[in-house]
């Protein structure tokens, strides 16, 4: 698939975000940022308890799937956004020697995601993209997706733990 975000510059490009979120909610509006990638899955990530699950989720090739699994926190990179609280990506999980070990090693092998954090620096979230086939995490218009996850804390739009 040929990367979209070359069609649009990061301001109409979060433009349309805001547009489809006030019209359509988080889930279609995030939708979006996903097509403007080659990348299977975009999630807004919560933590709870030692687990890790997704607030909001859209798969790509199954869009009718609303909810991701729950996983330990340990098993999904997220967890290095969260203790770092900066961007985290890797285009080829198998060639990252940052993630020798790591549980999602075999299976994610593709992640690019940035901490949402409110004003105080408080983490509430990552905004995140991922795959199971290798990407190229320099497609993703990393200002717009900044831009998102700042809406997203200021607007009170970071969804809760998903009840399990």
């Amino acid at each position: 698939m040929e990367n979209q975000t070359r069609q649009f510059n990061t301001d109409e490009a979060y433009d349309r975000f805001t547009a489809l979120m006030a019209s359509s909610g988080l889930r279609e509006a995030l939708a979006y940022l996903l097509k403007l990638s080659d990348y299977r899955y975009i999630a807004i990530f919560r933590f709870q308890n030692g687990k890790a699950n997704a607030a909001v989720y859209y798969d790509r090739d199954n869009p009718a799937v609303l909810r991701a699994e729950e996983v330990p926190e340990s098993a999904t990179y997220c967890g290095f956004v969260r203790d770092g609280k900066r961007l985290f990506a890797t285009a080829n999980a198998l060639q990252d020697p940052r993630l020798a070990g790591h549980p999602a090693r075999a299976t994610v092998l593709a992640y690019c995601g940035l901490p949402i954090l409110d004003s105080g620096g408080q983490f509430l979230g990552t905004l995140c993209h991922y795959d199971l086939v290798p990407r190229d995490p320099e497609q993703l218009d990393l200002d717009l997706l900044l831009r998102v996850a700042s809406l997203l804390w200021q607007g009170n739009h970071v969804p809760p733990y998903p009840a399990v």
